[in-house]
């Protein structure tokens, strides 16, 4: 059965037809015939061309038509205004793939050109390009390309926005004594985008690493899932144009697109798990870093240098990328001190001096990698006549092959073509010319590491809400709508905020002096006065607030000079209207401002700074997208200034960061629940012991949805409300929910009383840890799977009974299923309980099949499949698995 990734067949075709190709001298035609030719390719080449007869020894087809043979990929390298006649012939051959080579003006996309690669998109075909420099495979001999010659076959899956920098990174990656899965051009990205191919490497079995040049993106959730998806096994290298003012115009020419303010597409790319570079040197040396196929352990590093000056810029280099260096201890300190008389055996970088030869730094090497606080290496030496360079490395090669900790050597003053550098490259070790690079390379890879550890971010904690918050709400929006306003008064943004659990201020609205003398004395003086302007969105900004008014003669004062204020702004005095608000005593608290707002590409995000007169002073920000969890909302109070300003501050008391966390969680549901709200801003948020209360907001209001979808599209992370549903059977009273990241304890300890059968039935081979089991269970991308418990209802820890999980395949179109019941809870029915739910979800994904890998000796399983309308299969690569599936998933019952 064909579970293979849907673009397969685009990048392993067994047969490709060239439409376009030619014999005349310089044209694009001859030059991709000649070259797809020159790469011995496995796929059979079909020119067609009606010029000719033949091309070469090939005979040239009139027509896509006439070949007789499936076509499985079809290459125009024809000019744009013969793309309508060749794509339909394409849709009558059947062609699946399509790649659109070539360099013309994107004006030459007109729109009957457009509706043709439309009109082939809907019928399923999947489109490379317009304008992409091409594709190859080198392990099957493919290059569809502009490139003459073929890179040689490895582990690093390129995709480049920019040819140019393609053929750079080739050729540093090559030096680099490393070779390429694949090398894609995206092109335009008309149909298929950066978002597919990510997905395609990351199934892709002969990528290990993913390297990215991205300017621009298209599809920046499902690029996000890729990437997360990716992240998880294999390290995603990315170096991206565009992330400063000053080539902000250059992106738009080359791409079309704005990108998002400073700090949010950054935000977004690290927490999806890209490693991100700032230059082609430093992708060059990760690149090579995570070739050693050798796992960063949680450990810390030595570093070795062989000369003073070496080991203070070493330890600079280290403090500045935040690894951690070893503290030799006693036991180290005297071997360092004895055996190899280093003069401060306490120092790490541990400094060899000068005179060192060859064989002592090799044993030195040998004896510190070997120590069981060492996670890694880095040995920067300059050259000397104490030792030759190569009989160095030469002798190196054997050490730190044999470890299993990743080493790195640094040359210092030498070129990439230094012979020790040459020779260790070929030998499958680092070796660089730059410590900062070295270190940068290694920080990544901790980087790596503890993504994979922590998990991705892909389900949410949140603080539980009343439905009925976000009614009301939404009724204040629907006001303002029919009115005609994208902003909301002072007061509706008080009221809305009050409605989702904010403590605010009481204010009246006056529209004269008269009423305002009311309302003053309704509210008690002192109070502020705030100008109610349509389209005004900061009154501070606009001079309308006065503040500390303490009596009715300062009240008509302040009326006159508001009065003066809005016929300046061009309000009729007539029209004037004010809102007066309590002044509260401010002593012992601090102001923020925090809010929520509405990226460009990445989504609404949450965001927190320093409000009032200090924010003058204080300018950074924290933010994160939304949904928040509770620890990313504690992470940002956490952080600083943050941290410093709300603590014993200035003779102050420390405020409750409780109150502020529940604010920013607040707003992140809003953002979530209330699509339409495109920027609510705090500012300030009167902070103190117990409380935080609005003095002042303002909200924006869009034309979107007033409710989420059901998979709150909206966001650019994919979010899976919480859940959860009380079932009654024969196993008594149970309790179903979707899994988050705070059951991981708790999945842990279920994973851990499953019997050693249990878990060899669930999980197979088991060559993951419980721990990676869990961390994936927990934090899975809702877009991609499903993962549900059963609860014990009795427990007062909430222990896990049962679990199952629901994982989407790589050809999209079908999932595959895993199950298990704790042991004592096995017979009652839980597994019946949770397919039923596992086949709901699959019918509500619009999947078509779904499938099982099941032990043969799993008995159980195999009679509730029966049972199910399974049909059983021997998996073609295990004898020892069966594989069963359910067809037709959507009439299922």
């Amino acid at each position: 059965m064909d579970f293979n990734h849907y673009l397969h067949s685009l990048f392993n075709p067994r047969s490709v037809a060239i439409i376009g190709a030619s014999a005349r001298s310089g044209s694009f035609g001859t030059l991709i015939w000649k070259i797809a030719k020159s790469a011995s390719p496995r796929a059979r080449l079909f020119p067609v061309n009606p010029k000719y007869k033949t091309i070469g020894r090939e005979t040239s087809y009139a027509a896509l038509t006439d070949i007789k043979e499936d076509v499985d990929l079809a290459v125009l390298v024809c000019p744009p205004s013969v793309y309508p006649k060749a794509l339909e012939n394409c849709l009558k051959k059947g062609v699946k793939n399509i790649l659109l080579c070539g360099g013309f003006p994107k004006s030459d996309l007109t729109e009957p050109v457009l509706e043709a690669i439309n009109k082939t998109t809907a019928a399923g075909v999947r489109i490379v390009g317009p304008q992409s420099l091409g594709l190859m495979t080198p392990s099957e001999g493919l290059n569809l390309s502009y490139l003459p010659s073929l890179p040689p076959a490895g582990e690093v899956g390129l995709v480049s926005q920019s040819p140019g920098l393609s053929c750079t990174i080739i050729d540093y990656v090559t030096n680099a004594q490393c070779g390429f899965s694949h090398v894609i051009d995206p092109g335009f990205e008309q149909v298929l985008t950066v978002a597919d191919y990510v997905d395609m490497l990351a199934f892709d079995r002969k990528t290990r690493c993913i390297v990215l040049y991205l300017e621009s993106f298209q599809q920046p959730r499902k690029l996000l899932s890729a990437i997360r998806l990716a992240a998880a096994n294999k390290p995603v290298i990315l170096l991206k144009g565009g992330q400063t003012p000053g080539s902000a115009d250059i992106v738009i020419n080359n791409s079309g697109a704005r990108e998002d303010e400073d700090g949010v597409m950054k935000r977004a790319l690290v927490r999806a798990g890209a490693l991100l570079v700032t230059s082609l040197k430093e992708l060059n040396y990760a690149v090579q870093a995570f070739a050693m196929r050798k796992d960063l352990a949680s450990g810390e590093l030595y570093g070795l240098v062989n000369s003073k000056g070496l080991d203070s810029l070493l330890a600079d280099h280290a403090y500045n990328n935040d690894l951690r260096l070893a503290t030799p201890d006693s036991t180290v300190a005297k071997e360092l001190r004895d055996k190899y008389k280093i003069t401060f055996p306490y120092a790490n970088p541990v400094n060899m001096g000068l005179d060192m030869d060859a064989a002592t730094i090799v044993d030195l090497t040998d004896y510190l990698l070997n120590r069981p606080e060492c996670s890694g290496i880095v040995l920067s030496v300059v050259t000397n006549p104490s030792f030759d360079p190569l009989e160095l490395a030469k002798k190196l090669v054997p050490i730190l092959k044999k470890s299993s900790k990743p080493a790195v050597t640094v040359w210092i003053g030498t070129e990439s073509d230094f012979p020790a550098i040459k020779y260790l490259r070929k030998n499958g070790i680092v070796a660089m010319n730059d410590m900062k690079g070295a270190c940068r390379a290694i920080r990544l890879m901790e980087q790596f590491r503890k993504f994979k550890s922590d998990g991705v971010p892909g389900s949410y904690s949140v603080i539980p809400s009343d439905p009925a918050f976000f009614a009301s709400a939404r009724k204040i929006i629907q006001t303002a709508r029919r009115e005609g306003r994208h902003l909301l008064y002072e007061e509706e943004s008080k009221r809305l905020l009050a409605g989702i659990g904010f403590e605010t201020t009481a204010g009246i609205y006056a529209g004269s002096l008269g009423e305002a003398i009311e309302a003053a004395r309704a509210l008690g003086y002192p109070v502020a006065m705030k100008l109610r302007m349509n389209g005004v969105l900061s009154k501070s900004d606009a001079k309308g607030v006065i503040l500390g008014i303490r009596n009715e003669r300062e009240l008509k004062g302040s009326w006159k000079n508001m009065s003066e204020r809005a016929v300046h702004l061009g309000q009729p005095e007539e029209g004037l209207g004010v809102f007066l608000q309590k002044t509260l005593d401010s002593d012992n608290r601090r102001e923020l401002r925090i809010g929520m707002k509405l990226t460009r590409h990445f989504g609404p995000i949450v965001y927190l700074g320093i409000g009032g007169l200090y924010g003058k002073i204080f300018k950074g920000t924290a933010f994160n997208f939304a949904p928040l969890s509770l620890k990313e909302a504690r992470d940002m109070i956490s952080s600083e200034p943050f941290k410093t300003f709300l603590g014993d501050f200035q003779g102050l008391p420390p405020c409750d960061p409780e109150p502020i966390v529940t604010a920013l969680i607040r707003l992140s549901q809003l953002a979530v629940e209330v699509p339409a709200v495109r920027s609510i801003d705090i500012d300030p948020l009167l902070c103190g012991k117990g409380h935080a209360i609005v003095l002042d907001a303002h909200c924006v209001i869009g034309s979107d949805t007033l409710t989420a979808d059901e998979n709150a599209s909206h966001l650019i992370f994919p979010y899976r409300p919480s859940f959860e549903k009380n079932v009654r059977g024969k196993y008594g009273l149970v309790k179903i929910k979707y899994s988050a990241p705070e059951d991981k304890e708790n999945f842990l300890k279920y994973l851990g009383s499953l019997s050693d059968q249990s878990r060899r039935l669930r999980f197979h081979s088991l060559t993951s840890s419980l721990e990676s089991i869990a961390v994936s269970a927990v934090s899975s991308d809702p877009d991609r799977s499903f993962s549900i418990f059963a609860v014990d209802p009795n427990s007062d820890s909430g222990d896990i009974i049962a679990e199952a999980r629901l994982s989407q395949l790589p050809n999209r179109t079908s999932a595959e299923f895993g199950i298990s019941v704790r042991d004592d809870w096995h017979g009652r029915g839980l597994a019946t309980l949770l397919m039923d739910e596992i086949e709901a979800e699959a019918r509500r994904r619009g999947l078509e099949k779904v499938v099982g890998y099941v032990l043969k000796d799993n008995e159980n399983m195999h009679g509730m499949m029966a049972k199910r309308g399974y049909v059983r299969t021997t998996d073609k690569d295990d004898p020892n698995i069966d594989l069963f599936t359910l067809d037709n998933v959507k009439v299922s019952n």
